[in-house]
């Protein structure tokens, strides 16, 4: 099941053409970083909602007799502020999911044989997507 989102974040021209460099470079702008921040504080928020609503699937695909249903999660974990692995412990062990790209899913390629390209540079509100495999 291929789930799509809409982040309620905003990325302006400027910062879709290249959102980690605006955020990250100190050559750019004070304003730029500021703006690329704000863009990445609220996709990152919503990015925790969606892996959520991915569990919840999980979940209800459990209960509905496929065991060995898994979700995936879009991006890297943002269940904590801070990852607690150097101390060598996953504090949200049961929650903690892996983007489908590490275990070498192209969703580029699956959203678009789905009819759900994936649009880049961005256009204002990211559709980011996550991917939930039923047995």
């Amino acid at each position: 099941m291929l789930v799509k989102f809409r982040s309620p974040a905003i990325a302006d021209e400027e910062i879709a053409k290249a959102p980690y460099k605006t955020w990250l470079d100190p050559t750019e702008s004070e304003e730029t970083r500021e703006k690329a921040a704000k863009f990445w504080e609220e996709y990152f928020d919503y990015s925790k909602k969606m892996a959520s609503a991915m569990l919840e699937l999980e979940k209800a695909a459990f209960n509905e007799g496929f065991t060995f249903a898994v979700a995936f999660v879009n991006g890297s974990c943002r269940l904590c502020e801070k990852c607690n692995v150097e101390k060598g412990i996953c504090i949200h062990s049961n929650m903690a999911r892996i983007p489908e790209h590490a275990v070498g899913i192209n969703m580029k390629k699956t959203a678009a044989e789905s009819g759900m390209p994936l649009e880049f540079p961005i256009k204002g509100q990211p559709e980011p997507m996550s991917l939930l495999l039923i047995d």
